[in-house]
């Protein structure tokens, strides 16, 4: 088979320059890739073409529509090959030019022509192959992204050249295609190790949320096709996942305990029927981990008010899916990284809007515009689904009255979402939350082995007189243990001054305190050795007794938090909050001032306080923080928790 240039016009005088004409046009398109998953999403999109093409054109019997992928971190190499239609001779020749396509825009997902041209020119190492009865080709194009770059004509433009003496990779299907990405040179990626994925079971979870490999079907319905993956990890170990459905994965699908709100209320409608209290729902419909619901295009009219928005929702066929779980922490993240195993902070499953058409996500999760109760946005996930929209040429996004339409359809279903948080378990520490459902040796033994893999560890000669150690044996796991623990302290003598007024669960907030500054006043100063948590500042007086302030006990920082953007709590009202850990998302809001290290002791006002949170914007103190974690840490080794602080707090 002859080299082929996709570029030129046969025959024409003017190619030169009809080619340099297209090099500009590829650049524009090129800058419209820019996302880690783009070859991912090019690659797969087109088998998925390839395999639904097929059979509906030629309405095979048997046939079952089959994607093979295969992930070489070790080679950076990335191949799809696929049973679909293939290619003819005169299509294989020019679909790499842009603009050339040769699918249906109403039954394909791709259909602009830049797909194949992104590949070709926006790599260096293309690797293509296809097979049907009439036709057979195994090519390859180098150097498409190198002559792109290229501003001194030093580089060829590039042809598709036939491999030769190489054995075909669709030998064992009776037609299809193949292409396979090398990953090298000024391209993006750079590294397909850079997600910190290494297994098939982890790149399973990322094609199918990030990628058209996970197809997004309304209402539960299933898949025609199915997928293998190969995954080979940088020291050559093969991991792989056989015959998998190619299926988006919807929160519910994944994380255990959640319920469709229309089961909810067929059972509420069913308990009326009967004469009975509908309020009185069966045990599966409480404490549950999250709620979700589809909406059709019908449906969804009625969930929105303009006529426009429902003239729209019309047209495109819109329909959406939502998802409301208690904590984005406890849920999401839970997810992320022991379900998915994802590395820390790798985000692929969390709140926001993803936009979607033709049965593929489109672009990255959008936040969801609430006014009020913003932190909700973190604990919904809402697809809505545009029929035959049309996306940019990147795939990011839509023209902008359908992403704005799409946004007023993501509030109105949280909206409908949260009105069943009820139904939701409470935020109270992490393990715990079906912890009542184990009978009394479950929990017996689930605390044991808490007990015996996170220990605390906490004795001092200055404290808990006369055995001179904390009677708690295990770190907290609730708000609940956060609270025997900070009390264990005070009657220890390890946190001295503060007096509870009054403590209630049925109040919005946990309680009311003073400070009391009983004598002797030594026993409030700072002394590194007899008092590491006291006050440094001498013009405190001895018998002052505070004003009462407002006080927050939580396992967890974030969880106060989100409290706070929920509305469920005022920020303004609270003074002290009692917390076992600090995790990062403070940082989106808050400055933490630490007063666990020397150079911030004298600001501490009051004995026992580790931290101070300042407004991140404006500088303002907000509230006061024991960070109980932190300041065992302090007191079992002080030189090594300030260092812990500088580096965290300081730097």
């Amino acid at each position: 088979m002859e080299n082929w240039d996709p570029l030129e016009i046969q025959g024409s005088a003017t190619s030169e320059i009809v080619a340099a004409a297209k090099k500009r046009e590829i650049k524009n398109i090129l800058k419209s890739y820019v996302g880690f998953f783009d070859p991912f999403c090019e690659l797969i999109q087109n088998s998925m073409d390839a395999v639904d093409l097929r059979k509906s054109q030629l309405k095979p019997e048997n046939y079952k529509k089959k994607l093979w992928i295969e992930i070489d971190l070790k080679n950076n190499t990335l191949t799809v090959r696929d049973n679909g239609i293939g290619f003819s001779d005169a299509q294989f020749k020019t679909f790499l030019s842009p603009s050339i396509s040769f699918k249906n825009s109403k039954n394909s997902r791709g259909n602009k022509g830049v797909g194949a041209t992104y590949l070709a020119y926006g790599f260096n190492n293309l690797e293509i192959e296809t097979k049907t009865p009439d036709y057979c080709a195994n090519t390859q194009i180098l150097n498409g992204r190198a002559w792109v770059d290229d501003e001194d004509a030093s580089v060829a433009r590039p042809t598709v050249k036939t491999v030769s003496g190489k054995a075909s990779v669709l030998e064992d299907i009776d037609r299809g295609s193949r292409f396979s990405l090398k990953f090298e040179g000024n391209v993006r990626p750079k590294n397909l190790g850079w997600i910190g994925a290494t297994t098939a079971d982890q790149w399973k979870h990322l094609l199918l949320i990030k990628t058209p490999l996970g197809q997004i079907i309304n209402d539960e319905s299933k898949s025609e096709v199915s997928f293998d993956l190969h995954v080979i990890d940088e020291n050559g170990v093969t991991t792989k996942l056989l015959d998998q459905s190619c299926e988006y994965i919807f929160p519910h699908s994944v994380i255990k305990a959640c319920v469709r709100i229309s089961d909810i209320t067929k059972t509420q409608k069913e308990l009326l029927e009967q004469g009975k209290d509908a309020t009185k729902l069966p045990p599966k419909f409480k404490k549950l981990n999250g709620v979700y619901e589809y909406w059709n295009t019908e449906s969804l009219k009625n969930l929105v008010q303009s006529d426009e928005d429902k003239e729209l929702i019309e047209k495109y066929g819109v329909w959406a899916y939502g998802f409301f779980c208690y904590s984005a922490v406890r849920v999401f993240d839970k997810f992320n990284d022991e379900t998915a195993g994802l590395r820390k902070g790798q985000r692929i499953l969390r709140g926001g809007l993803q936009l979607a058409t033709n049965a593929m996500p489109q672009g990255e999760l959008i936040t969801i515009p609430l006014t009020s109760n913003i932190g909700y946005q973190n604990q919904a996930h809402v697809v809505a689904h545009l029929s035959n929209a049309d996306p940019d040429l990147g795939r990011k996004g839509f023209q902008p009255e359908l992403q704005k339409l799409s946004e007023r359809i993501s509030v109105s279903v949280v909206n409908r979402l949260k009105a069943w948080r009820s139904n939701l378990l409470v935020d109270s520490g992490p393990g715990t939350a079906h912890q009542e459902n184990l009978n009394i040796d479950e929990w017996i033994n689930s605390q044991k082995e808490h007990e015996k893999t996170h220990p605390i560890n906490l004795k001092n000669p200055n404290f808990f007189v006369p055995i001179n150690e904390v009677s708690i044996s295990a770190e907290p796991n609730s708000e609940q243990d956060v609270v025997a623990l900070f009390n264990q302290l005070v009657a220890g003598g390890v946190i001295r001054g503060i007096k509870i007024m009054a403590a209630s669960s049925h109040k919005q907030y946990d309680g009311l305190y003073r400070f009391h500054l009983n004598p002797p006043l030594s026993n409030h100063l700072f002394d590194k050795g007899k008092n590491p948590l006291g006050v440094e500042n001498e013009s405190i007086s001895e018998g002052f007794v505070s004003k009462p302030y407002v006080l927050e006990f939580k396992h967890g920082l974030d969880s106060l938090i989100a409290e706070f953007e929920n509305g469920e709590k005022s920020e303004s009202s609270i003074d002290l909050a009692i917390v076992w850990n600090m995790e990062d998302r403070f940082r989106e809001r808050y400055q933490a001032v630490t007063l666990l290290h020397p150079e911030n002791i004298h600001l501490r006002q009051f004995h026992g306080i580790t931290h101070e949170l300042h407004d991140e914007n404006t500088g303002e103190r907000r509230m006061d923080l024991i960070v109980l974690s932190e300041l065992i840490s302090y007191l079992n080794n002080a030189p090594q928790e300030e260092a812990n602080q500088q580096k965290r707090y300081m730097n």
